[in-house]
Protein backbone atom coordinates (compact mmCIF):
# COMPACT_ATOMS: atom_id res chain seq x y z
CA UNK A 1 0.00 0.00 0.00
CA UNK A 2 2.65 2.33 0.75
CA UNK A 3 4.68 1.63 -2.43
CA UNK A 4 1.27 3.02 -4.22
CA UNK A 5 0.74 5.82 -2.43
CA UNK A 6 4.46 6.82 -2.78
CA UNK A 7 4.18 5.54 -6.79
CA UNK A 8 1.19 8.01 -6.84
CA UNK A 9 2.53 11.01 -5.23
CA UNK A 10 5.52 10.74 -7.04
CA UNK A 11 3.48 10.36 -10.57
CA UNK A 12 1.33 13.71 -9.60
CA UNK A 13 4.59 15.56 -9.10
CA UNK A 14 6.29 14.34 -12.47
CA UNK A 15 2.97 16.07 -14.03
CA UNK A 16 3.26 18.54 -12.70
CA UNK A 17 6.45 19.70 -12.85
CA UNK A 18 6.09 18.89 -16.30
CA UNK A 19 3.09 21.33 -16.58
CA UNK A 20 4.82 23.82 -14.55
CA UNK A 21 7.51 23.70 -16.95
CA UNK A 22 6.14 23.91 -20.14
CA UNK A 23 4.28 27.01 -18.98
CA UNK A 24 7.23 28.46 -17.33
CA UNK A 25 9.66 27.73 -20.71
CA UNK A 26 6.92 29.07 -22.99
CA UNK A 27 6.63 32.82 -20.77
CA UNK A 28 10.84 32.82 -20.81
CA UNK A 29 10.87 32.48 -24.27
CA UNK A 30 8.68 35.18 -25.43
CA UNK A 31 11.00 37.26 -22.88
CA UNK A 32 13.87 36.00 -24.65
CA UNK A 33 12.38 36.10 -28.23
CA UNK A 34 14.99 38.87 -29.26
CA UNK A 35 17.96 36.64 -28.73
CA UNK A 36 18.27 34.14 -31.57
CA UNK A 37 17.98 30.48 -30.66
CA UNK A 38 20.41 27.46 -31.71
CA UNK A 39 17.97 24.62 -32.71
CA UNK A 40 14.42 24.35 -32.64
CA UNK A 41 12.54 27.10 -30.33
CA UNK A 42 8.59 26.08 -30.49
CA UNK A 43 6.93 25.55 -27.49
CA UNK A 44 7.10 21.74 -27.60
CA UNK A 45 9.67 21.06 -30.68
CA UNK A 46 12.73 22.93 -28.17
CA UNK A 47 12.03 19.87 -26.16
CA UNK A 48 13.95 17.93 -28.85
CA UNK A 49 16.81 20.72 -28.61
CA UNK A 50 16.55 19.96 -25.11
CA UNK A 51 17.20 16.23 -24.92
CA UNK A 52 19.97 16.95 -27.62
CA UNK A 53 21.68 19.28 -25.21
CA UNK A 54 22.14 17.00 -22.37
CA UNK A 55 23.84 14.11 -25.00
CA UNK A 56 25.68 17.28 -27.46
CA UNK A 57 25.97 20.11 -25.61
CA UNK A 58 29.39 20.65 -26.63
CA UNK A 59 28.65 20.57 -30.29
CA UNK A 60 25.29 22.58 -29.94
CA UNK A 61 27.38 25.68 -27.93
CA UNK A 62 30.03 25.44 -30.75
CA UNK A 63 27.46 25.77 -33.47
CA UNK A 64 26.10 29.29 -31.67
CA UNK A 65 29.38 30.11 -31.20
CA UNK A 66 29.95 30.35 -34.78
CA UNK A 67 27.06 31.44 -36.52
CA UNK A 68 26.68 34.44 -33.88
CA UNK A 69 30.46 35.04 -33.45
CA UNK A 70 30.60 37.97 -30.93
CA UNK A 71 26.76 38.08 -30.51
CA UNK A 72 24.79 36.10 -27.52
CA UNK A 73 22.38 32.82 -28.53
CA UNK A 74 20.14 30.15 -26.07
CA UNK A 75 20.14 27.02 -26.20
CA UNK A 76 16.74 25.07 -24.35
CA UNK A 77 17.22 22.57 -21.36
CA UNK A 78 14.82 20.54 -20.17
CA UNK A 79 13.76 23.58 -17.59
CA UNK A 80 14.30 26.61 -18.57
CA UNK A 81 16.45 28.82 -21.52
CA UNK A 82 20.14 29.22 -21.30
CA UNK A 83 21.63 32.89 -23.05
CA UNK A 84 25.23 32.16 -23.83
CA UNK A 85 27.37 34.98 -23.80
CA UNK A 86 30.77 35.52 -25.63
CA UNK A 87 34.34 36.40 -24.74
CA UNK A 88 33.05 39.83 -25.49
CA UNK A 89 30.69 39.94 -22.59
CA UNK A 90 33.28 38.73 -19.86
CA UNK A 91 33.49 43.08 -18.57
CA UNK A 92 30.23 42.91 -18.30
CA UNK A 93 29.76 40.03 -16.14
CA UNK A 94 32.55 41.21 -13.92
CA UNK A 95 31.10 44.48 -13.72
CA UNK A 96 27.64 43.35 -12.75
CA UNK A 97 27.14 43.08 -8.98
CA UNK A 98 25.84 40.05 -7.24
CA UNK A 99 22.75 42.22 -7.20
CA UNK A 100 22.09 42.68 -10.52
CA UNK A 101 24.30 39.37 -11.97
CA UNK A 102 24.39 36.34 -8.98
CA UNK A 103 26.47 33.38 -8.98
CA UNK A 104 25.29 32.28 -5.98
CA UNK A 105 21.44 32.09 -7.63
CA UNK A 106 22.69 30.14 -10.74
CA UNK A 107 24.27 27.39 -8.78
CA UNK A 108 20.98 27.33 -6.27
CA UNK A 109 19.59 26.33 -9.39
CA UNK A 110 21.42 23.93 -10.72
CA UNK A 111 22.47 22.24 -6.93
CA UNK A 112 19.60 23.24 -5.10
CA UNK A 113 21.43 23.92 -1.85
CA UNK A 114 19.14 24.70 0.54
CA UNK A 115 18.09 21.09 -0.05
CA UNK A 116 21.41 19.26 -1.20
CA UNK A 117 23.18 20.52 1.29
CA UNK A 118 21.11 22.28 4.04
CA UNK A 119 19.72 26.17 4.25
CA UNK A 120 22.38 27.53 6.92
CA UNK A 121 25.26 27.19 3.61
CA UNK A 122 22.98 29.48 1.41
CA UNK A 123 22.44 31.74 4.47
CA UNK A 124 25.97 32.43 5.81
CA UNK A 125 28.46 30.86 3.03
CA UNK A 126 31.37 31.89 5.25
CA UNK A 127 33.54 29.41 4.09
CA UNK A 128 34.67 31.13 0.94
CA UNK A 129 36.26 33.82 3.14
CA UNK A 130 37.79 31.15 4.56
CA UNK A 131 39.26 29.94 1.65
CA UNK A 132 40.41 33.12 0.74
CA UNK A 133 41.97 34.30 3.38
CA UNK A 134 42.93 31.07 5.62
CA UNK A 135 43.40 28.91 3.27
CA UNK A 136 45.29 30.55 0.38
CA UNK A 137 47.69 32.46 3.14
CA UNK A 138 48.38 29.13 4.80
CA UNK A 139 49.90 27.07 1.60
CA UNK A 140 53.43 27.08 2.07
CA UNK A 141 52.58 25.40 5.92
CA UNK A 142 50.04 22.99 4.74
CA UNK A 143 52.30 22.25 1.28
CA UNK A 144 54.37 19.63 2.90
CA UNK A 145 51.21 17.99 4.50
CA UNK A 146 49.42 17.68 1.28
CA UNK A 147 52.66 16.33 -0.08
CA UNK A 148 53.23 13.86 2.52
CA UNK A 149 49.53 12.75 2.07
CA UNK A 150 49.63 12.06 -1.76
CA UNK A 151 52.82 10.15 -1.58
CA UNK A 152 51.44 8.10 1.10
CA UNK A 153 47.72 7.78 -0.73
CA UNK A 154 49.23 6.94 -4.07
CA UNK A 155 51.24 4.10 -2.42
CA UNK A 156 48.46 2.59 -0.64
CA UNK A 157 46.09 3.19 -3.29
CA UNK A 158 48.26 1.92 -6.32
CA UNK A 159 49.73 -1.19 -4.20
CA UNK A 160 52.19 -1.61 -6.97
CA UNK A 161 55.50 -3.57 -6.41
CA UNK A 162 58.92 -2.58 -8.30
CA UNK A 163 58.73 -3.41 -12.09
CA UNK A 164 55.03 -4.47 -11.85
CA UNK A 165 52.89 -2.63 -14.48
CA UNK A 166 49.35 -2.53 -12.83
CA UNK A 167 46.42 -1.65 -14.64
CA UNK A 168 44.51 1.08 -12.99
CA UNK A 169 40.89 2.73 -13.81
CA UNK A 170 42.20 6.01 -13.98
CA UNK A 171 39.32 8.26 -12.07
CA UNK A 172 38.35 5.62 -9.25
CA UNK A 173 42.27 5.56 -8.06
CA UNK A 174 42.36 9.49 -8.96
CA UNK A 175 39.07 9.81 -6.68
CA UNK A 176 40.77 8.37 -3.79
CA UNK A 177 43.89 10.36 -3.49
CA UNK A 178 42.41 13.63 -3.80
CA UNK A 179 39.83 13.14 -1.24
CA UNK A 180 42.81 11.99 1.37
CA UNK A 181 45.00 15.04 0.26
CA UNK A 182 42.04 17.77 0.28
CA UNK A 183 40.82 16.16 3.82
CA UNK A 184 44.70 16.71 5.49
CA UNK A 185 43.97 19.73 5.03
CA UNK A 186 39.85 19.88 5.55
CA UNK A 187 39.64 17.56 8.26
CA UNK A 188 42.81 16.93 9.44
CA UNK A 189 44.63 13.33 10.22
CA UNK A 190 43.47 11.00 11.20
CA UNK A 191 40.05 11.03 9.82
CA UNK A 192 41.45 12.21 6.50
CA UNK A 193 42.29 8.21 5.82
CA UNK A 194 39.20 7.05 7.77
CA UNK A 195 37.69 4.91 4.85
CA UNK A 196 33.81 5.56 5.64
CA UNK A 197 35.00 9.32 5.35
CA UNK A 198 36.67 8.69 1.88
CA UNK A 199 33.55 6.78 0.95
CA UNK A 200 31.32 9.85 2.09
CA UNK A 201 33.38 12.48 0.74
CA UNK A 202 34.22 10.59 -2.85
CA UNK A 203 30.46 9.78 -3.36
CA UNK A 204 29.29 13.51 -2.52
CA UNK A 205 29.60 14.90 -6.37
CA UNK A 206 27.62 12.50 -8.07
CA UNK A 207 25.15 12.09 -5.46
CA UNK A 208 24.19 16.24 -5.06
CA UNK A 209 24.28 16.44 -8.71
CA UNK A 210 21.93 13.90 -9.46
CA UNK A 211 20.00 15.39 -6.63
CA UNK A 212 19.74 18.73 -7.71
CA UNK A 213 19.27 17.67 -11.69
CA UNK A 214 15.95 15.62 -10.14
CA UNK A 215 14.84 18.91 -8.37
CA UNK A 216 15.26 22.15 -11.05
CA UNK A 217 12.42 20.02 -12.77
CA UNK A 218 10.00 20.99 -10.20
CA UNK A 219 8.63 24.32 -9.82
CA UNK A 220 9.20 25.89 -6.64
CA UNK A 221 6.19 25.59 -4.80
CA UNK A 222 6.85 21.70 -4.66
CA UNK A 223 10.10 22.05 -4.11
CA UNK A 224 9.96 21.12 -0.34
CA UNK A 225 7.83 18.59 -0.78
CA UNK A 226 10.03 16.89 -3.94
CA UNK A 227 13.15 17.09 -1.32
CA UNK A 228 11.95 14.86 0.92
CA UNK A 229 11.95 12.09 -2.01
CA UNK A 230 14.82 12.77 -4.03
CA UNK A 231 17.56 13.84 -1.51
CA UNK A 232 18.98 12.04 1.38
CA UNK A 233 20.80 15.22 2.70
CA UNK A 234 19.90 14.31 6.69
CA UNK A 235 21.08 10.66 6.01
CA UNK A 236 24.70 12.17 4.98
CA UNK A 237 24.67 14.66 7.38
CA UNK A 238 23.99 12.76 10.10
CA UNK A 239 26.89 10.18 8.89
CA UNK A 240 29.35 12.81 8.49
CA UNK A 241 28.21 14.74 12.04
CA UNK A 242 29.25 11.06 13.90
CA UNK A 243 32.73 11.23 12.47
CA UNK A 244 32.95 15.01 13.25
CA UNK A 245 31.79 15.00 17.15
CA UNK A 246 33.91 14.13 18.72
CA UNK A 247 36.83 16.09 16.97
CA UNK A 248 34.64 18.69 17.59
CA UNK A 249 34.36 18.02 21.53
CA UNK A 250 37.74 17.56 22.30
CA UNK A 251 38.85 20.76 20.28
CA UNK A 252 36.13 22.86 22.31
CA UNK A 253 37.60 21.45 25.09
CA UNK A 254 41.76 22.28 24.42
CA UNK A 255 39.87 25.94 23.20
CA UNK A 256 38.33 26.67 26.17
CA UNK A 257 41.16 25.19 28.60
CA UNK A 258 44.52 26.66 26.60
CA UNK A 259 42.57 29.43 24.88
CA UNK A 260 45.57 31.30 22.30
CA UNK A 261 48.51 29.39 24.16
CA UNK A 262 47.06 25.93 23.06
CA UNK A 263 50.88 25.12 21.29
CA UNK A 264 50.27 22.18 19.61
CA UNK A 265 46.40 23.86 17.90
CA UNK A 266 45.39 21.85 14.16
CA UNK A 267 46.03 24.11 11.40
CA UNK A 268 42.94 23.01 9.61
CA UNK A 269 39.78 23.89 7.85
CA UNK A 270 37.81 22.01 10.40
CA UNK A 271 39.73 24.58 13.23
CA UNK A 272 39.62 27.76 11.20
CA UNK A 273 35.76 27.02 11.40
CA UNK A 274 35.80 26.66 14.77
CA UNK A 275 37.81 29.88 15.19
CA UNK A 276 35.08 31.78 13.66
CA UNK A 277 32.85 30.87 16.37
CA UNK A 278 29.49 30.67 14.52
CA UNK A 279 28.66 27.57 14.33
CA UNK A 280 29.93 24.09 16.65
CA UNK A 281 26.99 21.70 15.64
CA UNK A 282 29.02 18.30 13.86
CA UNK A 283 25.67 18.48 11.73
CA UNK A 284 26.28 22.35 10.40
CA UNK A 285 29.63 21.85 10.65
CA UNK A 286 29.30 18.59 8.62
CA UNK A 287 27.26 20.25 5.51
CA UNK A 288 30.18 22.83 5.97
CA UNK A 289 32.58 20.31 4.90
CA UNK A 290 30.45 18.71 2.46
CA UNK A 291 30.36 22.10 0.73
CA UNK A 292 34.16 22.18 0.35
CA UNK A 293 34.92 18.69 -0.69
CA UNK A 294 32.00 18.94 -3.34
CA UNK A 295 33.96 21.92 -4.36
CA UNK A 296 37.37 20.57 -4.56
CA UNK A 297 37.40 17.03 -4.99
CA UNK A 298 35.38 16.30 -8.37
CA UNK A 299 37.28 19.06 -9.90
CA UNK A 300 40.75 18.44 -8.81
CA UNK A 301 39.81 14.66 -9.34
CA UNK A 302 38.69 15.02 -13.09
CA UNK A 303 41.15 17.41 -13.96
CA UNK A 304 44.12 15.19 -12.92
CA UNK A 305 42.37 12.29 -14.21
CA UNK A 306 42.40 13.95 -17.43
CA UNK A 307 45.74 15.02 -17.28
CA UNK A 308 47.42 11.31 -16.20
CA UNK A 309 45.11 9.84 -19.50
CA UNK A 310 46.95 12.96 -21.73
CA UNK A 311 50.33 12.25 -19.78
CA UNK A 312 49.52 7.99 -20.67
CA UNK A 313 48.79 8.63 -24.54
CA UNK A 314 51.89 11.36 -24.66
CA UNK A 315 54.94 9.87 -22.98
CA UNK A 316 57.52 11.83 -24.63
CA UNK A 317 56.88 14.37 -21.84
CA UNK A 318 57.35 12.25 -19.55
CA UNK A 319 61.36 12.76 -18.82
CA UNK A 320 61.45 16.66 -19.42
CA UNK A 321 58.80 16.84 -16.48
CA UNK A 322 60.19 14.10 -14.30
CA UNK A 323 63.56 16.01 -14.65
CA UNK A 324 61.90 19.67 -13.68
CA UNK A 325 60.66 18.23 -11.04
CA UNK A 326 64.02 16.10 -9.79
CA UNK A 327 65.87 19.67 -10.16
CA UNK A 328 63.49 21.89 -8.47
CA UNK A 329 62.39 19.62 -5.59
CA UNK A 330 66.03 18.33 -5.03
CA UNK A 331 66.86 21.76 -4.31
CA UNK A 332 63.94 23.28 -2.64
CA UNK A 333 61.73 20.39 -1.28
CA UNK A 334 58.29 19.93 -1.39
CA UNK A 335 57.71 23.63 -0.85
CA UNK A 336 55.39 26.46 -2.15
CA UNK A 337 58.43 28.07 -3.30
CA UNK A 338 59.38 24.71 -5.41
CA UNK A 339 55.83 24.85 -6.75
CA UNK A 340 56.12 28.26 -8.43
CA UNK A 341 59.06 26.99 -10.59
CA UNK A 342 57.80 23.55 -11.85
CA UNK A 343 56.75 25.87 -15.21
CA UNK A 344 56.33 22.89 -17.21
CA UNK A 345 54.14 21.10 -14.52
CA UNK A 346 52.09 24.14 -14.31
CA UNK A 347 51.80 23.80 -17.88
CA UNK A 348 50.92 20.30 -18.87
CA UNK A 349 47.67 20.72 -16.47
CA UNK A 350 46.82 23.65 -17.95
CA UNK A 351 46.69 22.41 -21.94
CA UNK A 352 44.91 19.60 -20.89
CA UNK A 353 42.22 21.31 -19.41
CA UNK A 354 42.41 24.58 -21.93
CA UNK A 355 41.78 21.15 -24.37
CA UNK A 356 39.60 19.23 -22.74
CA UNK A 357 38.34 21.28 -20.06
CA UNK A 358 35.44 20.67 -17.02
CA UNK A 359 32.32 22.19 -18.93
CA UNK A 360 30.98 23.17 -22.49
CA UNK A 361 29.37 26.36 -20.38
CA UNK A 362 31.00 27.61 -17.49
CA UNK A 363 30.78 31.28 -15.64
CA UNK A 364 27.11 30.74 -14.86
CA UNK A 365 24.72 33.59 -13.65
CA UNK A 366 20.87 34.62 -13.00
CA UNK A 367 19.79 37.98 -13.76
CA UNK A 368 18.48 39.14 -10.88
CA UNK A 369 17.39 42.12 -12.55
CA UNK A 370 17.02 43.67 -15.96
CA UNK A 371 20.02 44.52 -17.53
CA UNK A 372 21.62 46.05 -20.58
CA UNK A 373 24.86 44.40 -21.62
CA UNK A 374 27.38 47.51 -23.14
CA UNK A 375 26.39 45.84 -27.06
CA UNK A 376 23.04 47.07 -26.71
CA UNK A 377 21.48 42.77 -25.65
CA UNK A 378 18.88 43.15 -23.28
CA UNK A 379 18.79 40.50 -20.46
CA UNK A 380 15.56 40.16 -18.52
CA UNK A 381 15.02 39.46 -14.99
CA UNK A 382 15.63 35.40 -13.85
CA UNK A 383 17.54 34.97 -17.43
CA UNK A 384 19.87 32.15 -16.56
CA UNK A 385 22.90 32.53 -18.41
CA UNK A 386 26.50 31.34 -19.12
CA UNK A 387 30.01 32.06 -21.57
CA UNK A 388 30.74 29.15 -24.08
CA UNK A 389 34.08 28.57 -22.14
CA UNK A 390 34.92 25.46 -24.01
CA UNK A 391 34.36 26.97 -27.30
CA UNK A 392 36.47 30.38 -26.10
CA UNK A 393 39.84 28.30 -25.52
CA UNK A 394 39.15 26.51 -29.16
CA UNK A 395 39.12 30.04 -30.82
CA UNK A 396 41.74 30.61 -33.35
CA UNK A 397 40.86 34.49 -32.32
CA UNK A 398 42.58 33.65 -29.35
CA UNK A 399 44.95 30.61 -29.36
CA UNK A 400 46.86 29.18 -32.39
CA UNK A 401 46.61 26.06 -33.55
CA UNK A 402 43.80 25.71 -30.39
CA UNK A 403 42.74 22.19 -31.74
CA UNK A 404 46.47 20.83 -31.53
CA UNK A 405 47.33 19.45 -27.77
CA UNK A 406 50.53 21.39 -26.73
CA UNK A 407 51.71 21.20 -23.32
CA UNK A 408 54.39 23.57 -23.82
CA UNK A 409 51.88 26.32 -25.02
CA UNK A 410 51.52 28.38 -21.78
CA UNK A 411 56.12 28.00 -20.72
CA UNK A 412 56.32 29.60 -24.27
CA UNK A 413 53.78 32.35 -23.66
CA UNK A 414 55.89 33.03 -20.27
CA UNK A 415 59.37 33.29 -22.25
CA UNK A 416 58.16 35.56 -24.37
CA UNK A 417 56.35 37.90 -22.40
CA UNK A 418 58.80 37.45 -19.48
CA UNK A 419 55.72 37.51 -16.90
CA UNK A 420 55.15 33.69 -15.33
CA UNK A 421 52.79 34.77 -13.28
CA UNK A 422 50.62 35.91 -15.94
CA UNK A 423 49.82 32.49 -17.41
CA UNK A 424 50.10 30.45 -14.57
CA UNK A 425 47.16 27.77 -13.64
CA UNK A 426 45.80 29.89 -11.14
CA UNK A 427 45.54 33.04 -13.05
CA UNK A 428 42.37 33.86 -14.44
CA UNK A 429 41.63 35.76 -17.43
CA UNK A 430 39.27 36.34 -20.71
CA UNK A 431 41.54 33.66 -22.23
CA UNK A 432 41.88 31.54 -19.43
CA UNK A 433 38.05 30.61 -18.09
CA UNK A 434 38.74 27.49 -16.04
CA UNK A 435 38.48 29.35 -12.71
CA UNK A 436 35.55 31.85 -13.68
CA UNK A 437 36.73 35.67 -13.93
CA UNK A 438 36.17 38.67 -11.13
CA UNK A 439 35.36 38.63 -7.92
CA UNK A 440 33.65 35.52 -8.04
CA UNK A 441 36.37 33.56 -9.36
CA UNK A 442 37.02 30.40 -7.47
CA UNK A 443 38.50 31.38 -4.02
CA UNK A 444 39.99 27.98 -3.69
CA UNK A 445 41.68 28.15 -7.01
CA UNK A 446 45.14 28.70 -5.57
CA UNK A 447 45.23 24.98 -3.42
CA UNK A 448 43.59 23.66 -5.99
CA UNK A 449 46.27 24.46 -8.19
CA UNK A 450 49.00 23.83 -5.67
CA UNK A 451 47.41 20.09 -5.46
CA UNK A 452 47.19 19.28 -8.88
CA UNK A 453 50.72 20.34 -9.24
CA UNK A 454 51.90 18.18 -6.44
CA UNK A 455 49.84 15.35 -7.71
CA UNK A 456 51.85 15.50 -10.97
CA UNK A 457 55.01 15.96 -9.48
CA UNK A 458 55.10 13.25 -7.01
CA UNK A 459 53.41 10.85 -10.16
CA UNK A 460 56.33 11.72 -12.32
CA UNK A 461 58.64 11.44 -9.97
CA UNK A 462 57.78 8.12 -8.60
CA UNK A 463 56.17 6.29 -11.38
CA UNK A 464 56.22 5.29 -15.12
CA UNK A 465 53.28 5.20 -16.69
CA UNK A 466 51.61 4.41 -20.24
CA UNK A 467 48.61 3.04 -22.41
CA UNK A 468 47.37 -0.24 -21.98
CA UNK A 469 45.86 -2.47 -24.69
CA UNK A 470 42.75 -0.40 -25.38
CA UNK A 471 42.71 3.25 -25.23
CA UNK A 472 40.26 5.33 -23.86
CA UNK A 473 38.69 9.09 -24.70
CA UNK A 474 39.93 11.12 -21.69
CA UNK A 475 36.65 12.82 -21.27
CA UNK A 476 32.36 12.03 -21.72
CA UNK A 477 29.84 14.89 -21.83
CA UNK A 478 26.99 15.08 -19.46
CA UNK A 479 25.10 18.05 -20.86
CA UNK A 480 27.33 20.92 -20.59
CA UNK A 481 29.66 18.98 -17.88
CA UNK A 482 32.96 17.67 -19.32
CA UNK A 483 34.05 14.90 -16.82
CA UNK A 484 36.79 12.58 -16.87
CA UNK A 485 35.88 9.22 -18.51
CA UNK A 486 34.95 6.69 -15.75
CA UNK A 487 35.62 3.97 -17.97
CA UNK A 488 39.62 4.82 -18.42
CA UNK A 489 42.10 2.77 -17.29
CA UNK A 490 46.39 3.50 -17.82
CA UNK A 491 49.28 1.03 -16.83
CA UNK A 492 51.50 2.04 -14.04
CA UNK A 493 54.56 0.68 -12.49
CA UNK A 494 57.01 2.30 -9.48
CA UNK A 495 60.17 3.57 -10.43
CA UNK A 496 63.43 1.23 -9.20
CA UNK A 497 64.88 4.58 -8.58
Amino acid sequence: MADIVFASNLLCMTIIAFVAACLYRASEFRNLKHIPSVGSSGPLSSYWTAIKFYTNCSEIVQEGYNKYQAGAFKVPNLSHWVVVLNRNHLGDIIRASDKELSLHAALEDYVRTKYTFGPQIMGDAYQNAILKSRLTHNLSTVSPDVADEIAMALDEVLDLTENEWKCMPVLETVEKVVCRASNRVFVGFPLCRDSDWIELSTQLTNAIIKEGLLLSLFPNFVMPLAAKFATKTANRIKRGARHLAPIITERLKYMKEYGKKWNDKPDDFLQWCLDEGKETSADLLAARMFAIDFAAIHTSSNTFAQTLCYLAANPQYIQPLREEVQTTIGKDGWTKEALAKLLKIDGFLKETQRFEGNASLGILRRALKDITLTDGTFIPKGTHLSVASHAIHHDPRVYDDPDVFDPYRYTKFQEKQGDGSRYQLATVSSEWLMFGVGKTACPGRFFAAMMLKLLLAHTVLAYDLKLGDVSYPASVCMGPAIAANPAAKIMLRRRCN
